[in-house]
C-alpha cells in the first residue's frame, strides 16, 4: 500500500468536508435570520437559497457572486411584478417575462448568472409573490441571504495554498522521475530509438504544468480580499515564481529529450556516445534530478529556517551539477570535426544542461532574496498570472 496518494486523497478530501459544512451552516443562519423580518412569510427559503449560491470557495468569489446574485434577483422580481401588475400571468406573459429577464441580463452583463433572472421572474410567480408587497418581502429575503454568505465569507473563507504547495511537489516529483529515466536508459542504452518514445512523455508535462497553474491560480485567489492571509503574499509570489522557472526546465528538458532522440538516429557508433561517455552525462542527469526536486522543496518552504536549509542544499548540488557537466564536456573524443553531427548534438545537450543549471541558480538566489523581505501590509501585490503559451501547445 502506498502511503503518500492516500495522504494527499485526505489532504484534498478536508477542505471539501468544510466547505459543505459551511454551506449548511451558512443556509440554516440565513433561514433562521430570515424568519424574523417583520413581514417574513413562512418558510422564507429565499433567504437560504441565496445564501446557498453566494458561498463560493473563496472569498474574492463570494463578495463578486453576491453582488451579481443581488442584481439577477432585483432584475427578476421588477419583471415579474410590472408583467404581473399591467399583463396578468399566463403562457404567453410567461414567454414576455422570459425574454425580458434575458434582454435585460445581457444588457447588464451578467455572463453566469444570466439565467437567475428569468429564474427568479418564474419563482416570484410560483411563490404567488407578484403583488409589490409580497415582491418587496422576497427581495429582503434575497438580500439577507446574500448577506448572510457574504459575513459567512468574511469570516471563514479559507486560504488555498496547501493544495497548491502539493501540486508543486507533484510536478517536481514528475520532472524528476523524467529525468531520472533519462539516466537511466543512457545508463543501460541497448541500442534502437529509446529516447524518441520519451517525446510523448515531455510533450505531456504540458498538461500537468496547466494543472498546477489552475491550483495556484485558486490559492492567489483566496488571497484577494482576505485581510487575514496579507502574511501569505509573499508564499504566493514565491510559488508562481517556482511554477515559472520549473515549466522553463521542462521546455529545456523536452529540447534535452529530443537532442538525444536526434544522436539515436545517427549512424554507426558515435549514435549515443561510448558507454563512458553515457555515464558521465546519466551521472549529471541524476544531479539535475536531484536539483529539480531541491527547488520545488525550496519554492514550498513555509519557514525561513527551512528555505535556508534547502537553498544550502540546492547550492551545493549546483555546484556537483556543474562538476559533472564539466566531466561530460570532455566525452567527445578531441579530433571530431566541429562540423559534424555528433560535434553539433554534443554542443546542444552542453547548451541544454547550461541552461538547466543556470536557471536553477539564479531562480534560487532569487527565492533566497524575496524571503528575506517583510511581507508588504499596506495593500495586496499583484502576482504574475498565465503560463507560457508553448507550454499550453506542448
Amino acid at each position: 500500500m502506498r502511503v503518500r496518494p492516500i495522504l494527499l486523497a485526505t489532504l484534498r478530501a478536508q477542505p471539501t468536508a468544510v466547505f459543505i459544512a459551511r454551506l449548511t451552516i451558512t443556509a440554516v443562519a440565513a433561514y433562521l435570520l430570515a424568519l424574523r423580518l417583520p413581514a417574513a412569510q413562512a418558510p422564507p427559503l429565499l433567504a437560504p437559497l441565496t445564501a446557498l449560491l453566494v458561498v463560493q470557495y473563496t472569498l474574492y468569489r463570494t463578495v463578486r457572486t453576491a453582488i451579481e446574485r443581488i442584481l439577477s434577483v432585483l432584475a427578476g422580481v421588477v419583471i415579474a411584478v410590472l408583467v404581473s401588475a399591467t399583463l396578468g400571468f399566463s403562457w404567453w406573459t410567461l414567454g414576455v417575462t422570459i425574454a425580458a429577464a434575458l434582454v435585460i441580463g445581457y444588457v447588464a452583463r451578467l455572463g453566469d448568472h444570466l439565467l437567475e433572472v428569468p429564474i427568479s421572474a418564474m419563482l416570484i410567480f410560483a411563490l404567488g409573490a407578484h403583488t409589490p408587497a409580497g415582491a418587496l418581502d422576497r427581495i429582503l429575503e434575497t438580500v439577507l441571504g446574500a448577506a448572510t454568505g457574504l459575513v459567512a465569507g468574511l469570516i471563514a473563507s479559507p486560504v488555498h495554498m496547501s493544495p497548491a504547495q502539493e501540486a508543486i511537489a507533484e510536478l517536481g516529483d514528475r520532472l524528476g522521475a523524467m529525468v531520472d529515466r533519462m539516466a537511466e536508459r543512457l545508463a543501460g542504452h541497448p541500442g534502437g530509438e529509446v529516447f524518441a518514445e520519451m517525446l510523448d512523455d515531455a510533450r505531456m508535462l504540458g498538461g500537468e504544468i496547466e494543472r498546477t497553474d489552475q491550483a495556484l491560480s485558486q490559492a492567489e485567489e483566496s488571497l484577494r480580499l482576505n485581510l487575514r492571509a496579507a502574511a501569505l503574499h509573499p508564499m504566493g509570489i514565491a510559488l508562481r515564481s517556482g511554477l515559472e522557472t520549473l515549466e522553463h526546465s521542462a521546455l529545456t528538458l523536452r529540447g534535452m529529450v529530443r537532442s538525444l532522440a536526434d544522436r539515436e538516429r545517427l549512424p554507426g557508433s558515435a549514435a549515443v556516445y561510448d558507454a563512458e561517455a553515457r555515464g558521465r552525462l546519466a551521472d549529471a542527469l541524476r544531479e539535475v534530478a536531484e536539483i529539480v526536486r531541491a527547488f520545488a522543496t525550496l519554492v514550498r518552504a513555509e519557514s525561513h529556517e527551512e528555505a535556508r536549509a534547502c537553498a544550502e542544499s540546492l547550492r551545493s548540488r549546483l555546484q556537483e551539477g556543474r562538476g559533472l557537466r564539466d566531466e561530460f564536456a570532455e566525452a567527445l573524443p578531441p579530433w571530431t570535426s566541429a562540423r559534424s553531427p555528433e560535434w553539433r548534438l554534443h554542443a546542444e545537450l552542453l547548451v541544454h544542461l547550461d541552461r538547466l543549471l543556470d536557471l536553477f541558480d539564479s531562480e534560487h538566489r532569487a527565492q533566497a532574496r524575496n524571503r528575506r523581505r517583510r511581507p508588504v501590509r499596506r495593500g495586496f501585490p499583484r502576482t504574475p498570472r498565465g503560463l507560457n503559451a508553448r507550454a499550453r501547445r506542448s
